[in-house]
């Protein structure tokens, strides 16, 4: 199977609009609707850097062969340009994303690992630039889901990243995939459907065939194919991402919307689908934010908490009823406000076994409710006046008459140990959580 950092080699095609001159590169994992950055089509950065004779007409026709898709012909062409001039933070990224394709035509060992190092390299060079594209973000997004990140984020490998498939369906693949190599598109479908008929458990000839489906604008059948993929992986965000960019270029807007959306809720503790969903939300001019909600910090020397004064006297706005929700959180046995990394071990996919104190969905949950309850009663009585209710307070109270309470808290309040709470949540409140994802964040409905 393809490194990791090969599934990034996909046709991001520009968002309505955007001339075609400013679309990005190809590559496979990033999402392919992407459009460029100002990085990609802006002019080279003055310098002192003497170029060759032929520099403008090599760089046209590199350009011309990239936005062409011929990735590999341009190869050579923009790693000469790197040389003469390395300043320009479009020609690494672009020389990057060759190494990537590159890497779909080797097989594995050293030689491959090192031509990957190498592309990585290159982005991390074009970042540090000033390239800040949507594209160059969800590479490196992608070329960072290995087992630390996974535990750091709390975002545990599932099956569509883990199982590789069978060692016959393999074979077809790695056939499929310099088929694509080499633009032979319609042969690459083929390979990859065989691939998938061969072995019905493996993601990516799923993932790859809706791929190739949609680049040959065939949008119903690549939508068939990304729903299989789906189906065997629904906490991937990577069929979502692709199926929505299917979906707007044939004139759907509304309907790639909702598949970014449910990207997001697959992976949420990861850009691209986030990437992804700001870039819809860009190009169609929808407000995008969240609630803003800020909950008081707190420290516990010696086990017990630190009291802040401001929390011990009423002042009419709710804010008291903070101190409520601290004790809570204490006797549950918090020391901070939020958990960095849950303690414990882990497994070989970064699934969390957790050995003492773990932040946890349902103590913030109980936590939370227990100090709205207080405020309520506060607003019952006329100690606590709506018109002055704090803001935060305001919204949590809203959240919770909406059911929503839990999203905010796994999308917007989450930490080290929430988040392992995440997948079992979601597996139960997929729908809800794309509802929040809709009303909350790209609305902003409870935001004001």
């Amino acid at each position: 199977m393809r490194h990791r950092c090969c599934l990034v080699v996909a046709l991001f095609i520009a968002f309505a609009g955007v001339p075609p001159a400013q679309t990005a590169a190809p590559a496979q994992s990033a999402s392919p609707a992407q459009t460029a950055s100002p990085a990609q089509t802006a002019a080279p950065a003055q310098s002192t850097v003497q170029h060759q004779a032929n520099f403008d007409a090599e760089r046209k026709q590199a350009d011309d062969l990239f936005l062409a898709g011929k990735t590999l012909e341009a190869l050579p062409l923009y790693e000469d340009l790197c040389h003469q001039d390395p300043t320009v933070p479009v020609f690494a990224e672009r020389h990057a994303a060759g190494l990537f394709a590159k890497t779909g035509a080797m097989p594995e060992g050293p030689d491959r690992k090192a031509v990957s190092e190498q592309a990585l390299a290159e982005l991390r060079r074009a970042q540090s630039l000033g390239d800040n594209s949507p594209y160059l973000q969800t590479l490196l997004s992608v070329a960072k889901r290995t087992l630390p990140t996974a535990i750091i984020t709390g975002v545990p490998f599932t099956v569509g990243y883990i199982y590789a498939g069978t060692p016959a369906a393999q074979l077809i693949e790695q056939g499929a995939e310099a088929a694509f190599v080499n633009h032979e598109i319609d042969k690459a479908f083929r390979l990859y459907e065989r691939a998938a008929i061969i072995d019905p458990k493996w993601y990516t000839p799923r993932l790859f065939a809706g791929d190739m489906c949609y680049r040959m604008k065939d949008t119903k059948n690549a939508g068939i194919w990304f729903q299989r993929a789906i189906d065997i992986d629904p906490d991937r965000d990577t069929a979502y991402r692709y199926w929505g960019d299917a979906l707007y270029r044939s004139g759907d807007s509304a309907g790639a919307k909702v598949k970014y959306e449910q990207a997001v809720v697959a992976e949420p503790y990861a850009d691209p689908a986030w990437i992804a969903l700001k870039q819809w939300a860009t190009v169609t001019k929808t407000p995008i934010g969240g609630p803003v909600i800020t909950r008081p910090e707190f420290e516990t020397p010696d086990g017990k908490l630190r009291v802040d004064p401001a929390l011990t006297t009423e002042t009419g706005d709710g804010h008291a009823s903070w101190l409520v929700y601290q004790n809570a959180r204490v006797a549950h046995g918090a020391r901070t406000l939020k958990q960095p990394i849950g303690a414990g071990s882990y497994d070989a996919n970064g699934q969390l076994t957790p050995k003492g104190y773990r932040h946890s969905l349902a103590e913030e949950t109980e936590c939370l409710t227990a100090m709205l309850a207080n405020v309520q009663e506060k607003l019952n009585s006329g100690i606590v006046k709506p018109e002055k209710l704090e803001p935060s307070i305001e919204l949590l109270l809203r959240l919770q008459k909406d059911g929503m309470l839990e999203c905010w808290i796994l999308l917007g309040g989450s930490d080290g140990g929430i988040r392992y709470d995440y997948p079992g949540y979601r597996q139960q409140h997929r729908e809800l959580l794309v509802a929040y994802v809709d009303r909350c964040i790209l609305n902003q409905s409870a935001t004001h």
